[in-house]
């Protein structure tokens, strides 16, 4: 049984190695800072995708974890929210490409 706040551990290969919900965030977090050359919109990007990533590999009381905490910090996670992200994604990609010309 896993504490309350705690997920199973995505990066661990250890069985019943749990982890902190907002300690993962931050993780992911902190590694879609790197090279997103401080647009909010890439940065926004890399963690939703990352997020939608580890959402896929959690079972159903994980998934809710990581929904709410995600939530808390400005990642929401359903369909409209994610294909508004991508179009911002997207667009700030168009607007470096046309500033680089």
């Amino acid at each position: 049984m896993v504490k309350p706040g705690f997920i199973r551990h995505p990066w661990s290969n250890q069985q019943g190695d749990p982890i902190w919900v907002t300690s993962a965030i931050q993780r992911i977090e902190n590694e879609a800072m790197r090279g997103c050359g401080l647009y909010y919109e890439i940065y926004h990007h890399r963690v939703i995708c990352q997020l939608l990533h580890l959402l896929n590999t959690m079972n159903a009381n994980d998934r809710l974890l990581i929904k709410q905490e995600a939530a808390k910090r400005g990642f929401n996670l359903d369909k409209t929210s994610v294909e508004e992200n991508h179009q911002n994604y997207q667009e700030t990609l168009t607007e470096i490409r046309n500033n680089e010309y």
